[in-house]
């Protein structure tokens, strides 16, 4: 697997607590939909009535997430048509389904720590204050694939917090194999399959959110990584990433060439998820940002024009009023779903 260089862009934060933002290293490029919208972040879920959108908010200037807004505020379009919203959720009252956190690392490599995810190694603790902000039904589980072809989940979604960490550490304790190309994208492709088996199966559905740790020298030929990206898109996951910046961001990142670099952060791009590349002792601090996000999103619900198994474009604003009301309001959400059947 290989890798190639990208400015890095800020991001602001949200905050727990409404302290004051601070600023990530942000790994990837950000699209401007409107004056009061960025395309990105978050997830599309399709059942058999209605596409539900999950939508963050936040405020530019402060960083934190925007919490009195209504279904008459938002305006949603399916390939430029706008759809009329039948539904609408909001996760800061809990109106949303839980969250189904995942952490992903590809196993011990041979002198890799930092293009894979020895960086992580014995740093599990400064993810876990996080990890108490995870609410009473989200669940936590742990997978891991190997360039040896291997892959597995570790531990299954639980709220055993303590169990999955240890699994996790347990990881880094393995006898290193030996980086390898061929082998390691089969086994990252599988592991993905994976997890979304996993949560086609639970009753009910939870919002999966995969968090890659993981330094990202990876490439993957573009028929293959868009493969694998129409089953996340046609599912309700979001893609996240946190790593110490140690590796770059190609130059040819989401350019159409025949290999796609990079292969994490452009699940994160394509599936409205965010990269943050940060110092060991911001780890803790970009997993609260992720769960902020997902914790404060908006869902929209919508009637797709026909489930036809295709791409769609999405876009969602907010209404000229609303926008006048918070002129600083950035939304993010995923910008392509897919609707089967």
């Amino acid at each position: 697997m290989e890798s190639h260089p990208v400015p890095p862009v800020n991001a602001l934060r949200f905050s727990y607590l409404a302290l004051p933002a601070l600023f990530y290293v942000l790994q990837l490029p950000m699209v401007s939909l409107s004056q009061t919208a960025l395309a990105s972040q978050t997830t599309i879920r399709v059942n058999s009535s209605l596409v539900l959108v999950d939508v963050i908010t936040q405020d530019a200037k402060t960083g934190l997430p925007l919490k009195d807004l209504k279904k008459s505020d938002f305006r949603v379009f399916d390939d430029g048509s706008e759809m009329d919203i039948r539904s609408f959720d909001v996760g800061a009252r809990f109106g949303a389904r839980p969250v189904a956190l995942w952490f992903v690392v590809i196993c011990n490599e041979h002198d890799w720590d930092e293009k894979g995810s020895g960086f992580i190694r014995g740093q599990g603790q400064l993810l876990r204050p996080a990890l108490n902000h995870l609410d009473k039904n989200d669940t936590f589980a742990v997978a891991h694939w190997c360039d040896n072809g291997k892959q597995q989940v570790d531990a299954m979604p639980s709220h055993d917090i303590d169990e999955a960490l240890n699994k996790l550490d347990g990881l880094f304790h393995l006898r290193p194999v030996e980086p390898a190309t061929r082998k390691g994208e089969l086994a990252l492709q599988g592991m993905l399959r994976s997890i979304l088996d996993i949560s086609r199966s639970t009753t009910p559905q939870p919002l999966p959110v995969i968090v890659f740790l993981y330094g990202d020298h990876s490439g993957m030929a573009r028929e293959e990584v868009d493969d694998i990206l129409k089953d996340l898109l046609e599912t309700s996951v979001i893609v996240f990433g946190i790593n110490d910046g140690a590796v770059p961001v190609s130059s040819i990142f989401l350019a159409n060439f025949h290999a796609q670099p990079n292969v994490a952060r452009f699940l994160a791009v394509k599936t409205g998820g965010q990269f943050f590349s940060v110092p060991p002792k911001m780890f803790g601090t970009a997993l609260d940002d992720i769960l902020v996000q997902v914790h404060f999103r908006y869902v929209l619900g919508f009637q797709p024009p026909q489930l036809d198994g295709k791409r769609h474009n999405l876009t969602v604003q907010l209404t000229d009023a609303a926008g006048t009301k918070f002129p600083d309001a950035r939304l993010a959400f995923r910008p392509v779903y897919i609707p089967i059947k």
